[in-house]
């Protein structure tokens, strides 16, 4: 269905265009994390790291996944000696970012501004999910750039700064936009056409493999591997993969904010210390933004399960399980969902806790109200007591009146 839908798809044009010649990256060294040290030639060369970010973007990472932000690097991915590839090639290492800046995209709204900018190629790759586009390179080089539905941008060739230049171009069309961008990077390696002819192939190769598996890409270690006649769409599964772990730590992110609001209440509840929770819209507040965070995860997206468009096209569902599991998508949502239930106990207790005050609050106010009628009654009580007293001691000052007069 994927692949038909892309082949069939139609370069969508909004309005007049006014073409506008958009060069966005520059040409630095950089320095590459250590992960892809291994692929590097000795003779790579390496710089500090480029500052000159916009001051509007804030990127945070994932503790868990510690990389180097870096500038168009390119360097040597030696093929030798690796069963999946060709014998006596190699390629350059260059980097892809993912970027999660909003809730959502307007892709339509995308696609205008696109072709506004002077990038007329730009076309809907996938129709309400993923937007596509070709950047030049001051190289003379192309980078490619998805836009996808779920409020995230993946570019393969671009570096980092660039991918946030790009966000804030697409502003105008963010959907509910994040306080706070996240961002991943990985290295990718994409292999010519001509690669894999099957002529030129040793024996060995052919031993190993079938012919449709050396037109697969794939995952080697911690590298992406483009590879076969359909990059483009391996390129989207890829990017939706990352695309999927971005989203992940904004809501990591968000839950560990969530968590420090709620530690005081914690600790004064291992203290026996009075809760500082007197206001039920503060406890609703809570449990709202409790369930924001679970709906988001486990309702809202497809982060806990594979996309319906992958379910036709198992190579695709492949390459973007292969990156999931490389991102550690499910265990980092089985860890979600394993805080999030602790948040849901620590809510329940505020709740419980305020109903309690409320109890015990309005078991007070009966006390009280019982108090004052109680009181108004010995009131009553002792104002008729007095009166018949008054009555009484009138009544027999009378009689003793009449009996004086009678003597």
């Amino acid at each position: 269905m994927i692949r038909q839908l892309y082949y069939g798809r139609k370069t969508f044009r909004l309005g007049t265009l006014r073409p506008i010649t958009a060069v966005l990256c520059s040409s630095q060294n950089c320095a590459l994390p250590r992960r892809a040290a291994k692929y590097l030639s000795s003779s790579a060369t390496v710089s500090s790291e480029s500052h000159d970010a916009p001051p509007t973007s804030r990127i945070t990472r994932p503790t868990s996944k510690q990389s180097l932000r870096r500038v168009t690097p390119q360097r040597v991915y030696p093929l030798a000696g690796r069963k999946s590839l060709p014998h006596g090639h190699v390629t350059t290492v260059q980097l892809c970012v993912a970027l999660t800046v909003a809730d959502s995209y307007d892709l339509p709204k995308v696609l205008e501004i696109l072709h506004n900018q002077g990038h007329l190629q730009a076309s809907m790759l996938l129709p309400h999910e993923v937007t596509y586009a070709q950047y030049p390179l001051s190289s003379g080089q192309k980078a490619d750039a998805f836009v996808l539905s779920n409020g995230s941008i993946v570019t393969f060739g671009m570096t980092e700064i660039d991918t946030i230049r790009l966000a804030d171009e697409l502003r105008a069309a963010e959907i509910r936009p994040y306080p706070v961008r996240e961002s991943e990077d990985m290295d990718y390696v994409e292999f010519p056409d001509d690669l894999y002819d099957t002529n030129n192939m040793d024996e060995e190769h052919n031993r190993h493999h079938r012919e449709e598996d050396i037109k697969r890409s794939f995952m080697d270690g911690e590298i992406i591997c483009i590879r076969g006649s359909d990059k483009v769409l391996d390129k989207a599964a890829f990017a939706s993969g990352l695309a999927r772990s971005t989203k992940l730590a904004v809501l990591e992110a968000g839950l560990e904010k969530y968590l420090e609001s709620i530690r005081d209440i914690t600790d004064r509840l291992a203290t026996g210390a009075k809760l500082p929770v007197h206001d039920g819209r503060e406890v609703l507040k809570k449990t709202g933004e409790l369930l924001t965070l679970r709906g988001n995860l486990n309702l809202y997206s497809e982060l806990t399960e594979t996309p319906d468009l992958y379910w036709s096209e198992p190579e695709l569902e492949t390459i973007y399980r292969a990156i999931s599991k490389n991102l550690d998508i499910a265990p980092r949502i089985a860890i979600l969902n394993k805080k999030l239930d602790y948040v849901s106990e620590v809510v329940s207790i505020l709740k419980a806790h305020l109903s309690e005050e409320k109890s015990v609050r309005l078991e007070w106010m009966i006390i009280i109200l019982i108090m004052v009628e109680v009181a108004f009654e010995i009131s009553h009580f002792m104002e008729r007591y007095f009166d018949s007293r008054e009555k009484y001691l009138k009544k027999k000052q009378d009689r003793n009146d009449r009996s004086v007069s009678d003597q």
